[in-house]
């Protein structure tokens, strides 16, 4: 008899708890027995003594966090060497070339905080 699962839930759920019912029945006896004594063994408390590793591993992780957190922190990376300024780059040759061009550089800061703006971006882009 196989009724299928169609739209008679009830009946089912009953072919089903008697398909149950009879595997129950075809379990050895010694096999009830391992399963009825692991299932005591699952109530008895657990062994203590183990609560260290689980310790020991909480602080691992935390450790091992905080030290890859610490390379993310803004102000913390090693700080790369300031070039040298344009004029003294530029050779001593260069200062009798361009010595406006030069110091108008040096005394005007708000041509790099224009060049680091979003304006300037299109601009090199064309």
């Amino acid at each position: 008899m196989n009724p299928g699962i169609g739209n008679d839930t009830q009946q089912f759920d009953r072919h089903l708890h008697e398909l149950h019912a009879a595997a129950l029945d075809q379990v050895s006896p010694a096999t009830l027995a391992r399963l009825r004594a692991a299932r005591h063994g699952l109530e008895q408390s657990p062994k203590r003594g183990h609560g260290w590793r689980w310790a020991a591993a909480t602080a691992f992780s935390a450790v091992l966090a905080v030290a890859i957190g610490v390379r993310f922190l803004p102000g913390t990376a090693p700080t790369a060497m300031t070039p040298a300024p344009l004029a003294a780059g530029a050779g001593a040759g260069a200062e009798g070339e361009y010595p406006d061009s030069l110091s108008t550089l040096d005394e005007n800061p708000d041509l790099y905080l224009w060049l680091a703006s979003s304006e300037a971006e299109p601009l090199a882009m064309e």
